[in-house]
């Protein structure tokens, strides 16, 4: 699937939604909304820009020329010091405007402002600019994107998808949908446009092994269009007892290309890359992550946790993280038992949900452990009170056995939360989180564990990471490279 993608959050959509309806006249209203253009290729896909929205300004007072509830004219002068500003903080001009008739496509005048505007911005800040026009009609946004260098020149945007509480994606209409037979129960217990809203988007898988690869399998026969496998693992004899795709003769290869060969010859009408890095290591795998409308987070490696969970706020995506946690006792014979075993499915929006860090999945502890214990392996084999006395650190947290069923089954879980953020149909209990679901495997019970109230927290409070500018290094890591 082509086309550029728009995410914008809840926040903004609100505001936008709100100003742009509200004129009590019923009058054509407009805004301008400034863009972050995300448009760092991957290898194997096709070309698609992300603009992620970063700012909204209402189109009032002499910003107005004369409106009606069939046209709006805006005043071309006051453009100047929004173009010095997209210029000086690198940003893309945007603009919003409502249809109250109803109408959800361009309008021949629509043509002309468009081009009108651009003329005028390319004029000042270059050729290799975008617009980007949106309109609102009924609740569904349509857009679209024209190039500086070529103003009457309209580029597809495959959907405008707003993170807020939920996943909403307002599609563009295409004429590629899956064919309806491949999905179509599918399509029945979700309704229509379910599964071209999933065909829309690009999702990141990070780690391969027993979660994630049947994430990704799950993923891409539900008909998610375009999918980044991310491993730097090869794959070993131990993990054939729980993962998807893979057979014995795989063993010793990368399990990001074995998967996703596997999933590519499965037929499905799906675009898939592998990326055989390590998130916390390789720019190439972030520059893919920051490409995706949404990541799931299957990696054993606290910093990689760490890299996703900062992710989230400076690309405006969502993340689906999941872990399992177990404890194995023993019995009066001597015999192995599972004290306890569950899995864990994380959901953290931009601006909804209690970030990894808030939840205690990634804490400075567990950072310190991982990296001491990747200098000195022998550490995993100390008791956790000598840890602490001699060598100042806290362990990891309890690992848990490596079993199929309790991995296949966390990863259903994964994939059912997609679906619930894109089509929400769950009905959960009062003392059950969205944001946090633990899945007791042992004494079948659901749970969610309540996050760290925190409004200092660096990653999701309120002077927090969202939308943040990288300021020349990704994630302002400068271990992960600088930017072009």
């Amino acid at each position: 699937m082509n086309g550029h993608r728009i995410s914008i959050t809840g926040s903004f959509h609100d505001r936008l939604k709100s100003w742009l309806t509200g004129h009590l006249g019923g009058h054509e209203r407009g805004a301008l909304v400034l863009f972050r253009k995300m448009d760092r290729t991957v290898s194997g896909l096709p070309a698609s820009t992300r603009f992620v929205a970063v700012d909204v300004i209402e189109m009032d007072g002499d910003w107005v020329v004369d409106s009606s509830p069939v046209h709006l004219r805006i005043n071309l002068r006051k453009f100047q010091d929004i173009y010095l500003r997209c210029e000086q903080e690198r940003l893309e001009l945007g603009f919003a405007h409502s249809h109250p008739g109803g109408m959800l496509s361009f309008s021949t005048k629509d043509d002309q402002n468009e081009q009108s505007i651009l003329r005028g911005y390319a004029g000042c800040n270059g050729p290799e600019v975008s617009f980007v026009a949106m309109i609102l009609a009924d609740g569904q946004w349509r857009a679209r994107v024209r190039p500086g260098a070529a103003p009457q020149r309209v580029m597809d945007v495959r959907h405008v998808c707003v993170l807020g509480s939920e996943l909403a994606v307002h599609i563009n209409e295409t004429g590629d949908a899956v064919p309806s037979e491949l999905l179509r129960r599918q399509e029945a217990a979700f309704g229509e446009p379910f599964n071209e809203k999933l065909r829309s988007l690009r999702v990141a898988i990070v780690g391969a092994g027993g979660t994630g690869s049947s994430l990704a399998t799950l993923i891409a026969r539900a008909g998610v269009g375009e999918l980044i496998v991310i491993d730097g693992d090869l794959l070993e004899e131990s993990n054939l007892n729980r993962v998807r795709g893979y057979r014995r003769c795989d063993v010793g290869e990368s399990k990001a290309a074995t998967l996703a060969r596997y999933i590519r010859d499965l037929g499905l009408m799906l675009n898939v890359v592998a990326i055989e890095a390590y998130v916390n290591e390789s720019p190439e795998a972030v520059d893919a992550i920051s490409s995706a409308d949404l990541v799931f987070g299957c990696t054993d490696d606290v910093a990689g946790r760490e890299v996703l969970n900062q992710a989230v706020y400076y690309y405006c995506q969502g993340l689906i993280d999941c872990g399992l946690a177990g404890n194995i006792g023993v019995d009066q014979e001597r015999e192995p038992y599972l004290r306890s075993h569950k899995g864990r499915v994380s959901t953290v929006l931009p601006e909804s949900g209690g970030c990894l860090r808030c939840q205690s999945v990634v804490t400075e502890e567990k950072l310190s452990y991982e990296s001491a214990l990747k200098a000195r392996p022998n550490l995993v084999e100390v008791d956790p009170e000598t840890l602490r006395e001699e060598y100042y650190l806290v362990g990891g947290g309890e690992r848990a056995p490596g079993v199929g069923p309790f991995t296949s089954a966390t990863a259903d879980m994964a994939v059912a939360t997609l679906f619930d953020l894109v089509r929400p149909y769950r009905r959960l209990p009062s003392d059950i989180r969205r944001d946090n679901i633990w899945y007791d495997f042992v004494h079948m019970v659901i749970y969610s564990n309540m996050p760290k109230d925190n409004t200092d927290c660096f990653c999701c409070g309120p002077n927090g990471l969202l939308l943040e500018s990288e300021n020349g290094y990704r994630l302002r890591m400068p271990a992960l490279g600088k930017l072009c």
